[in-house]
């Protein structure tokens, strides 16, 4: 007789097989989900006080994947391509986030005065061309500002960061590989010298981090220069893959468990005041290196918190969390009180959103192709088309969320309160 323990065993398995062949990360999804769950909460209740420390976590998720797949590419083929990767890298960012754009000046319309109106226009344009950081860090982001004074595209600076990075680090890759081909080397000479680039280039990113710091605080946290180093070390990681893959069994869940300590002690001890993004930023960044680093190879054991199914289904809607909750919360500031009904708005609405962006933008434009499409179109024509049932819950939950948070704006007796729920500085409004 088969028990019960030993079919969520077995389910547990094939799910953990699963993922091996796909590559996906079970415990790196569920960090995602701490990441931004932690950012959520700090921007809604200003609790925890670190909490905007989650993108200094996915700086190095970014910064170690992305830099994965191009040393897979060149490996393999011996020169990545350059237009595949931005093809890809365009695809699984800007539909996303192109839609919370046009969506945020749309209701902007609706909820803020005319000149309040073309700034956000403004900010939508930066955003979209991936300048946003430099945009407000000239417009002086850095002063502390209620809620309905900031932009409700604030939060797009860390994806200019991101970005920018990625603009010039595989080009690196790239040329690296090239002279390595013409000039016959080693695998380990090649994976080193990468790493050796990457090494200074991360040492000086940090190093002026710190000065940076000290000397102007608001430029500190949203420059490009002073953040690389934190993607640095996610592409660090990536070099050092073959070593990290021969990490003792018994070692890793213990790598993973002491890699979310420091992340989960950031976010209750970090409050962004000094020191920061340099040195304090070493802690998120240590912990989420140990994380990634405890499953290269294969995943930890023992890592209930991070790998179990509502973690990793947070973790595969946090880049939708992270891109509509800000709107959300600014847009609804203005039209409610600080009051029990705008928090439950706030939470259905981002959740129901951020569903429907993930199942219905992020992942279908990201998959698309011209076969997919022609494809459907046959199948519709002769009423074959179909849609997976994980679709239609998904569809029926964020109707279901979205229907919930009108029905809180409704009912809440300061509808049209235009007041600020909270105060918040703009140095850890960091989605």
């Amino acid at each position: 007789m088969v028990t019960r323990v030993e079919r969520w065993r077995e389910a547990a398995d094939r799910r953990r097989r699963r993922a091996e062949r796909a590559n996906y990360r079970l415990d790196v999804q569920g960090l995602r989900a701490v990441a931004v769950l932690a950012v959520v909460a700090h921007h809604l209740w200003g609790i925890p006080q670190g909490g905007f420390v989650g993108i200094d976590v996915f700086f190095v998720i970014t910064g170690y994947f992305v830099t994965e797949n191009l040393l897979k590419a060149s490996a393999e083929h011996g020169d990545p391509s350059l237009r595949k990767f931005y093809s890809d890298r365009l695809r699984r960012i800007v539909p996303a986030a192109t839609v919370v754009l046009i969506l945020t000046v749309v209701a902007s319309v609706y909820v803020l005065p005319q000149p309040a109106v073309r700034d956000v226009t403004i900010d939508a344009l930066f955003a979209f061309f991936f300048v946003a950081n430099w945009h407000f860090a000239a417009a002086g982001a850095d002063v502390p500002a209620t809620i309905d004074s900031v932009s409700p595209l604030l939060h797009y600076w860390p994806l200019s960061i991101e970005e920018q990075f990625l603009l010039v680090w595989p080009v690196l890759i790239v040329a690296i590989t090239l002279i390595a081909v013409r000039g016959a080397w080693s695998h380990t000479r090649w994976l080193a010298t990468i790493a050796a680039v990457m090494g200074v280039l991360a040492a000086a990113s940090f190093g002026w981090a710190l000065y940076q710091t000290l000397a102007s605080a608001g430029w500190a946290y949203l420059s490009t220069a002073t953040r690389a180093w934190e993607l640095g070390v996610g592409a660090l990681l990536a070099t050092a893959a073959g070593a990290l893959a021969r990490i003792p069994e018994l070692l890793r869940p213990v790598l993973s468990w002491a890699g979310v300590g420091l992340v989960a002690a950031a976010v209750f001890l970090i409050d962004g005041s000094a020191g920061f993004p340099a040195p304090w930023a070493l802690l998120p960044v240590t912990g989420a290196a140990l994380v990634v680093a405890a499953g290269v190879g294969r995943e930890p054991g023992f890592q209930g918190l991070l790998r179990n199914r509502t973690s990793t289904y947070l973790g595969d809607l946090s880049y939708a969390l992270y891109l509509v909750h800000w709107p959300v919360i600014v847009l609804l500031a203005v039209v409610m009180a600080p009051n029990v009904y705008f928090y439950a708005s706030v939470l259905t609405l981002t959740f129901g959103l951020a569903v429907a962006c993930h199942h219905f933008v992020e992942n279908p434009l990201r998959y698309a192709s011209l076969g997919a499409l022609r494809q459907a179109r046959e199948d519709m024509r002769h009423g074959l088309f179909h849609v997976e049932l994980r679709t239609k819950v998904a569809g029926v939950a964020a109707l279901v969320l979205i229907t919930c948070s009108v029905i809180s704006f409704a009912i809440g007796p300061d509808a049209l309160h235009h007041a600020p729920p909270a105060q918040t500085d703009t140095t850890s409004v960091s989605p």
